[in-house]
């Protein structure tokens, strides 16, 4: 395989073959995504660096957490859905479809990964194990790797193997059919 059928596929690849291929490619873009998650996240974590508690029902929710989490997401959605769409399964389904497909799995793990999960981790962190989120890991000239960011590394783990299973089975599931159909097509037609 040559680096151009690496990144964007080719009809000469069997099924196996651009199985694997996606396997190798989303990895890659999981790194993207979740660059992107972090470093908004970091960026909203500069700007609204204040918590800003709220009770919902009977919680003490930090709301300026909920918003870092939520830009981030977004500029997760826009990295991954094209990364996806374009390299890792070359999708030639409805945009539109795929679209909402992808928002609507994305929205669950955003609510059940981003925001329940990363929340749980914080305050098991904080009242279990008595470590601030604001506690220092270590620093890198002004900017300062806490606490918080080592759980939103772990976080995005667990998202970027659940987004794999999500995309792979549900979004792109009709364009991986596609593939394999036009395989097949092009294997009868070189057998004639």
């Amino acid at each position: 395989m040559r680096l151009k059928e690496i990144l964007y596929g080719s009809d000469r690849l069997k099924p196996k073959q651009e199985q694997i291929r996606q396997m190798v490619l989303y990895p890659f873009a999981g790194i993207f995504t979740a660059l992107a998650n972090f470093l908004s996240f970091v960026l909203m974590n500069m700007i609204l660096h204040d918590a800003k508690n709220v009770v919902l029902a009977g919680h003490v929710v930090d709301i300026s957490l909920v918003i870092k989490q939520f830009v981030s997401w977004v500029a997760t959605i826009i990295t991954a859905y094209t990364t996806n769409r374009i390299f890792v399964f070359r999708s030639h389904g409805n945009y539109f479809l795929e679209l909402m497909g992808f928002a609507a799995a994305r929205l669950s793990t955003f609510v059940f990964i981003e925001l329940l999960l990363f929340s749980f981790m914080v305050k098991w962190m904080e009242n279990r194990l008595g470590i601030s989120r604001e506690a220092l890991i270590f620093a890198v000239g002004s900017f300062k790797f806490t606490y918080i960011y080592l759980v939103k590394i772990l976080n995005n783990i667990v998202l970027v193997i659940l987004n794999f299973v999500l995309s792979k089975w549900i979004v792109f599931r009709s364009s991986s059919k596609y593939q394999e159909l036009k395989q097949k097509g092009n294997e009868t037609n070189a057998a004639q």
